[in-house]
């Protein structure tokens, strides 16, 4: 298999032939490595220093950052838990976990949904709202901070590529549904 095939055919396809250990692996097992170093930077003591320097770190963490974006992002659909987990991809419980964190931190209020007296409404606060768009400059100055020296083209790609492969995640969503 070459370095730039895929394991399996296609979403539903096995993996049957496919050989970790097969030298010719090598892109797609540097693909998995670096997403597993990328997903354990927010954990890093230097980034977590580094924001501590700007930030408040006692009363929010990265995931009432991305519940705040969550709810911002259903605010015109479904603003709901079920529509935090749905862009989260997370289940209805750890959703609903981090949603009772933003509540309880006073950015996200919840009331008796319009249409459906058995669900809550989600809405940023004005303390949410402000936070949300506090942590989202910090995270892209740091971001901009990592990326400083590539050119800006690079950084295009690599969004446009990120796009892409968070695409193909989301597809999975409709394979486990169907």
């Amino acid at each position: 298999m070459s370095a730039n095939a895929r394991p399996g055919s296609g979403l539903a396809g096995t993996f049957d032939d496919w050989d970790p250990l097969d030298s010719d692996q090598g892109d797609l097992e540097r693909l998995d490595a670096a997403l597993g170093r990328i997903r354990r930077l927010w954990d890093r003591p230097e980034v977590k220093q580094w924001f501590q320097a700007r930030l408040d770190l006692e009363s929010v963490d990265a995931s009432v950052y991305r519940t705040l974006r969550a709810v911002r992002q259903v605010a015109g659909s479904d603003p709901s838990v079920n529509g935090v987990a749905g862009v989260l991809r997370v289940d209805a419980s750890t959703a609903s976990r981090f949603v009772e964190r933003a509540v309880t931190a006073g950015f996200v209020s919840r009331s008796v949904a319009p249409d459906d007296r058995r669900r809550s409404s989600l809405e940023l606060t004005a303390a949410g709202h402000e936070r949300l768009l506090v942590l989202r400059d910090v995270r892209v100055r740091f971001l901009a901070d990592l990326t400083a020296a590539w050119p800006d083209d690079d950084v295009v790609a690599l969004t446009g590529l990120l796009d892409r492969l968070d695409a193909s995640v989301g597809r999975l969503d409709d394979v486990d549904d169907g």
